[in-house]
C-alpha cells in the first residue's frame, strides 16, 4: 500500500504541471494570434491566413477552459476521498437507554458504539436480563382460566442487535444515518397460579428463542462536548421464532388428560401460531413445542451516551 503512495503523488503532481502548461501555452499563442502585423498592405495569402487563426482561437480557449476544468475536478475528488478516509477525532461511544430501566421489558438496554470511518460506524445493543412482571399481552394469551391469585409473574428478556451505520453527514458518530442490522432475543415467562379456596397451584413456564435481519433508520445528535442522544426511531426486521411451554399442577389428584385438553384451548387462541400448536402429555407436565415462524417486527432505541 506504502509503494502506491508515491505513485498517487507523482500523478497528481504530473496532472497539475500538465494543465498549468496548457493553459500557459495556450495564452502564449493566443497573444501572438492577436499581434498586429507590421505590414499595412497584407497579400491576400496572408489574409486568408489571419482567417484561419480567428477560426482556430475559440477552439483554444475552449481547450485550455476544459483543462482547467479537469484539473479542478481531479482535485476536488481527491479532497473528497481523502476526507471520507479521515479518521473521526471521536471513535467510541457507550450509552444507557433509560426508558428500558422504566417500561416492563425485562430487560436493561446497555449500547456501545465504535465508528471506524468518518461515514461509518458498528453499533452494538445488548439487552441485560431483568425481572419484571409479565405483559397483560402475554398474560392473556398463555393464562388457562383467568381464576385464582396470581403468587408468582415474572418476564424476562435478553436481545442483542449488531448494526453497521452509515451516516449520511459523513460525520460518525453524529447524524442522520441508515443501518442494516441482525438482532438475536430469548424471551423467558414464569406464571404461578393458586387455585381458589385450596393449597394447590398451577404453573406456567416458556421460552422463546428468535433471531432476524432488518434495516433501521435514525439520528444521533450532540447534547455537549462528550454527550450525544441516540434515537432509531424506525427498525423493521423478520425474525424466525421457536420455543417451548409447559404447564405443570402440584394437585395430586388432577387428571393430566383433561390438564392436557385444558391446555390445547388456552393455547389455540393465541394469535396467529395458536392453530399450529398442539400440547401434549409429558409425565407430570403439559409441554407445547412452538414451530419455527417467521414473523415481522418493529423496534424503537433512545439511548444517551458518551462519547470520547
Amino acid at each position: 500500500m506504502s509503494d502506491c503512495l508515491p505513485k498517487v503523488k507523482f500523478f497528481k503532481k504530473r496532472t497539475n504541471e500538465t494543465s498549468l502548461e496548457i493553459i500557459r501555452r495556450a495564452l502564449n499563442l493566443y497573444d501572438s494570434l492577436n499581434a498586429p502585423s507590421p505590414i499595412p498592405n497584407t497579400p491576400t495569402p496572408f489574409r486568408s491566413q489571419n482567417n484561419i487563426n480567428m477560426k482556430v482561437q475559440p477552439i483554444l480557449l475552449t481547450l485550455t477552459l476544459c483543462a482547467f476544468s479537469f484539473s479542478n475536478i481531479f482535485a476536488q475528488n481527491n479532497r473528497n476521498r481523502s476526507g471520507y478516509d479521515d479518521e473521526p477525532e471521536q471513535k467510541w461511544s457507550v450509552g444507557l437507554a433509560p426508558f428500558s430501566l422504566i417500561l416492563p421489558s425485562g430487560k436493561i438496554n446497555v449500547r456501545g458504539e465504535w465508528a471506524y470511518a468518518s461515514n461509518k460506524s458498528l453499533s452494538l445493543l445488548v439487552g441485560i436480563p431483568r425481572s419484571t412482571k409479565m405483559p397483560n399481552l402475554l398474560e392473556n394469551n398463555f393464562d388457562l382460566s383467568g381464576e385464582g391469585k396470581t403468587v408468582k409473574n415474572r418476564y424476562s428478556s435478553f436481545g442483542a442487535v449488531l448494526e453497521n451505520r452509515f451516516y449520511l453527514g459523513g460525520n460518525a458518530p453524529r447524524g442522520f444515518y441508515l443501518a442494516p442490522y441482525a438482532r438475536y432475543n430469548h424471551f423467558s415467562l414464569a406464571r404461578t397460579t393458586q387455585i381458589d379456596d385450596s393449597q394447590y397451584s398451577t404453573t406456567f413456564k416458556g421460552a422463546i428463542n428468535g433471531i432476524g435481519l432488518g434495516g433501521a433508520m435514525g439520528v444521533q445528535f450532540r447534547l455537549g462536548d462528550h454527550v450525544t442522544m441516540d434515537a432509531t426511531f424506525v427498525g423493521l426486521d423478520f425474525k424466525w421464532l421457536r420455543g417451548t411451554l409447559s404447564y405443570s399442577s402440584n394437585d395430586p389428584n388432577n387428571d393430566v388428560a383433561a390438564f392436557r385438553e385444558e391446555v390445547q384451548q388456552a393455547v389455540e387462541d393465541i394469535p396467529i401460531i395458536g392453530s399450529r400448536l398442539s400440547a401434549a402429555v409429558d409425565g407430570d407436565k403439559i409441554k407445547v413445542h412452538t414451530p419455527g415462524v417467521v414473523l415481522p417486527g418493529y423496534r424503537f432505541n433512545l439511548s444517551v451516551n458518551y462519547v470520547f
